[in-house]
């Protein structure tokens, strides 16, 4: 028999980092020499950065990848590997994977299906490779080959895709044209992380394994690449219809190896040799092999993505830890909690002595009271409970916590504007009016506490409060990233339900969040005895998060989605209370889009983002929903 030994890269590159994306992958191939590896598969677009976007139009990106994949050729002569980069093919930029052996580029492999929906717009850069079309460029004085090719190493023959390749139509997948002939198929992946993907992937390794009668190989990115997507970095190996070998998932690491082994026998069948590769033998140490998932339910999924997000986004923009106006709700509480969980993972990184975070000069302090400042800010219209919930908190997570009143300052805002009107405000007349002015009162004493400390000013919103503009704008909305803006309230409250009794994988049980669970949210704007709560300006979340999936997410029709709450909530409410909640959302939905091109970065954590960069695009003026209100209010009563 002989022995193939392969191993999958995880990488957390940066768009541009020339110097660090070199030193990472320098790192990861010569580690994976050191383990005896024959051939090493890294991720897509690996050497520039998959992140780059219109940086790729530019043509010293492509030279700088291309400088980058010849200094590590030579530099890594003794083994075989396959590193993403962008190149110029016959007048057309591609996304593609160099093969190297032997210190010298072999073929180039370009990808054939361009992601182009939701947060990918490849199409943009670059050309999909016509399926089945072989050609060859001249490079460094060689001849190299171009296309959807074959290839031998250790009598064990394999070929490649490229991320979105796996995911189209069996019949279009360049694995098809190699089957009978290829023993394995390599797939390079840039897949951004969101919840319930890694299940999505899992099936399209094992049917691919089952169907094309392969072994499938698939690495990812890792990491907060470019500040919005979030890569996993689980490596899958699966054999026969089954994952036989996984990675870890959102860790904080740089780079991460999966080395698997395959035994071919030995004999002189060469029917389908493909393009030969070389590599030293060397010893081989003996690895284990894990299946297990990490952070395999959501509610431990979505703490590890989203400190893994803040981590990188926190020392990728040389910024001092965090900073949030802690209201005592259950959105400021979440990324508290978030922000309180990311200090005990980097803490975990510096015993390691990962030098990322030197530049942070932390002394002998608990990290978490250095790195993490919440303001509670007061009005005459705040609550006993809501700064209770706040404090105890933030002294349960040991970070730094400063009360500021603020009602002086909204009552000199009142007093000035009234003097110029000549009129006093009333809430009777001015309701909306006098509620923005106290959370845009709040804007500028968060963002100096942000300044002072050099730190990431975070934004609370989420996303079912971005969909219907329930935010003041230069007010709560006032921060440099909104790390819960993806994802639903009704999640947000189910996982502080969770926490405050049970202990997640990176989290401990919470007791007090028992002040947060057990009052309604409320936004705390008018005065007391109004009762102010958001389900009673809006609607209920579960209601509102329903609309948002029917109308955004499955794009169907007004009516059609009015028609989809009496079916989920007709035994629960009316069918005239369901119409106006509909209608209400539908108005609020379309005139709220100015607010969601204005709020800050967000996360990207569901595939239901309403990010307009990077999914949900839609017009900032629009007249639609008249149209869909008259609709659905002419559908017959109960």
């Amino acid at each position: 028999m002989t022995e193939f030994r392969c191993a999958l890269v995880s990488l957390n590159q940066t768009p541009l980092d020339w110097r660090g994306n070199y030193q990472r992958i320098d790192q990861a191939l010569a580690s994976a020499a050191d383990w005896g590896c024959h051939f090493v598969c890294l991720p897509e677009l690996c050497i520039p950065g998959y992140g780059c976007e219109d940086y790729f139009l530019r043509s010293d990106t492509m030279e700088r990848s291309l400088k980058m994949l010849l200094k590590l050729a030579n530099a890594h002569d003794s083994i075989a590997f396959a590193a993403g980069l962008p190149m110029q093919i016959e007048g057309s930029v591609y996304n593609c994977l160099a093969i190297v052996s032997q210190g010298k580029v072999r073929a180039i492999i370009p990808k054939t299906h361009l992601a182009r929906e939701g947060i990918h717009y490849e199409p943009r850069w670059f050309r999909g490779w016509q399926q089945g079309y072989q050609t060859a460029i001249t490079f460094e004085g060689n001849e190299v080959p171009v296309g959807n090719l074959l290839f031998e190493m250790n009598r064990y023959r394999f070929s490649f895709e490229i991320c979105e390749d796996a995911w189209v139509n069996n019949d279009l997948r360049p694995c098809r044209t190699m089957m009978g002939r290829s023993q394995g198929v390599f797939n390079a992946s840039a897949s951004h992380f969101s919840f319930g993907k890694c299940e999505q992937r899992d099936r399209i390794l094992e049917h691919s394994s089952r169907d094309f009668k392969v072994d499938y190989f698939y690495t990812n990115l890792l990491g907060c690449e470019s500040g919005r997507a979030i890569y996993d970095g689980e490596m899958l190996v699966a054999r026969e219809g089954k994952v036989v070998q996984r990675s870890s998932r959102l860790s904080l690491e740089e780079w991460e190896l999966l080395i698997h082994d395959i035994e071919t026998p030995d004999g002189p069948d060469q029917t389908h040799s493909g393009i030969a590769l070389f590599a030293t033998e060397r010893s081989r140490p003996k690895v284990s092999a894990s299946n297990q998932r990490s952070f395999a339910a959501r509610e431990d999924a979505f703490p590890a993505a989203a400190t893994l997000g803040l981590f990188d986004y926190m020392r990728k923009s040389g910024s001092r830890g965090f900073t949030i106006s802690l209201s005592g709700g259950v959105d400021s509480a979440v990324c508290a909690i978030l922000s309180a969980i990311t200090c005990q993972r980097m803490g975990e990184r510096m015993k390691m002595g990962d030098s990322r975070l030197d530049y942070l000069n932390l002394d002998d302090r608990p990290i978490s009271e250095q790195l993490v400042t919440t303001v509670y800010q007061s009005t005459r219209n705040s609550g006993s409970v809501t700064r209770q919930a706040a404090q105890a908190l933030a002294e349960h997570l040991g970070i730094a916590f400063h009360e500021l009143d603020v009602d002086a300052l909204v009552e000199g805002y009142k007093q000035m504007v009234s003097g110029a009107l000549g009129r006093q405000l009333s809430w009777k007349k001015d309701d909306l009016a006098l509620q923005n002015i106290q959370a845009r009162t709040r804007g500028p004493g968060i963002w100096m506490f942000a300044n002072l400390s050099g730190s990431l000013l975070l934004t609370t919103s989420n996303r079912s409060e971005v969909a219907v503009g329930y935010a003041t704008m230069d007010g709560d909305t006032c921060g440099g990233l909104a790390p819960i803006a993806g994802v639903e309230k009704t999640f947000l409250r189910s996982w502080l339900n969770h926490l405050e009794t049970e202990n997640l994988e990176l989290q401990d049980a919470i007791a007090c969040l028992k002040y947060i669970n057990q009052q309604a949210p409320t936004a705390e704007l008018r005065p007391q005895g109004s009762n102010q709560a958001d389900e009673k300006d809006l609607m209920p979340y579960e209601v509102l998060d329903a609309l948002e999936e029917s109308l955004v997410l499955n794009r169907v029709t007004a009516h059609e989605a009015y028609a989809n709450l009496i079916d989920e909530f007709g035994s629960s409410w009316s069918h005239r209370q369901l119409r106006a909640w509909t209608t209400r959302f539908l108005k609020l939905f379309a005139i709220s889009q100015w607010k969601r091109e204005r709020y800050a970065p967000s996360f990207h954590l569901d595939d239901r983002s309403l990010d307009p960069k990077t999914w949900a695009r839609f017009p900032i003026l629009s007249g639609n929903f008249a149209v869909d209100i008259e609709e659905v209010n002419q559908i017959s009563g109960e």
